[in-house]
């Protein structure tokens, strides 16, 4: 390759010789347009002599010898990032003044990292809140309904110590009841009016079945177990004193539903044991099953 290079130079000089004798202007360009040629074919072989003998220096450069003089390459370094998992924020702390209503976060150790980990993003009637990076981990609270509506260029947020307190500056200065409109609604569900139903029976079904939606499991079970043997015995069609004469016997207690059906006093005896907290001192007890039934809280 040495002898080729060698030869392409002696060619070049030879063209740039010619080139100073001649005096027509066409052999003029046809010897440049050459001597161009080959310069450009010297500066490829120069640079296939460099980079043959590059590899060589380099394997002397990152290879170590071993006893057996046998040449062991260094694993290449791989950098171990510790993995970032985003947990949500199911708890928070709130309070309001005439202006503005106040979350307050606690997030253990949030005042020791940069302000810029914190990003508070506010809507009309929402706030985003995303923590980076605190113990390993994002942190985020996403509320979509707050109960009414914000400005959200005057809402703002203070980092303290282990909490961040995020105000929510409030459109009309009216008070809140609670901070988000499911909360409200949840809360604030409104109760059957039973004793006002045309049907008394009805009004009695509807109220089985509001204690069987938000009953517990041993409530669901006796409400299902006194609906069937109730069926049971009238051959599927069990009326409501057969049905409530079950559940007396079944663990809801003689004083409360009544042992044979809606009892001496009617409808008014029932919701009269229902009581204003459950079922009354003659009903479940003030805190679960009454003196004949299965437990007290």
């Amino acid at each position: 390759m040495a002898n080729t290079l060698q030869e392409l130079k002696l060619d070049c000089e030879e063209v740039k010789k010619l080139l100073t004798i001649s005096t027509r202007q066409k052999i003029k360009d046809v010897l440049t347009v050459e001597q161009r040629k080959l310069e450009t074919q010297i500066n490829k072989k120069e640079e296939q002599i460099n980079a043959a003998s590059e590899p060589s220096d380099k394997t002397n450069n990152d290879q170590t010898g071993t006893a057996t003089g046998e040449p062991t390459v260094s694993a290449p370094k791989t950098e171990n990032k510790p993995r970032v998992y985003k947990v949500k924020i199911t708890s928070y702390g709130w309070d309001q003044s005439e202006k503005f209503v106040k979350l307050y976060i606690t997030l253990k150790g949030i005042h020791s990292i940069p302000k810029d980990n914190c990003k508070v993003q506010f809507g009309d009637a929402s706030v985003n809140v995303l923590v980076g990076v605190l113990e390993g981990k994002n942190h985020e609270l996403i509320i979509n309904n707050l109960l009414k509506q914000i400005l959200p260029e005057d809402s703002h947020f203070k980092i303290k110590t282990d909490m961040l307190v995020v105000f929510l500056k409030k459109k009309e200065k009216e008070t809140w009841a609670y901070v988000t409109a499911k909360e409200m609604k949840a809360k604030e569900k409104k109760t059957p009016d039973y004793a006002k139903a045309k049907d008394p029976n009805e009004s009695v079904m509807e109220l089985m079945k509001n204690m069987y939606d938000e009953g517990d499991d041993d409530m669901k079970r006796t409400i299902a177990k006194a609906w069937t043997e109730s069926r049971d015995k009238s051959g599927g069609g069990g009326g409501m004193g057969d049905m409530l004469g079950a559940m007396g016997a079944g663990g809801m207690g003689a004083g409360g539903m009544g042992g044979g059906g809606m009892g001496a006093g009617g409808m008014a005896d029932i919701l009269k044991g229902m009581g204003a907290g459950g079922m009354g001192a003659e009903g479940m007890g003030a805190g679960g099953m009454d003196a004949e039934g299965k437990e007290e809280s």
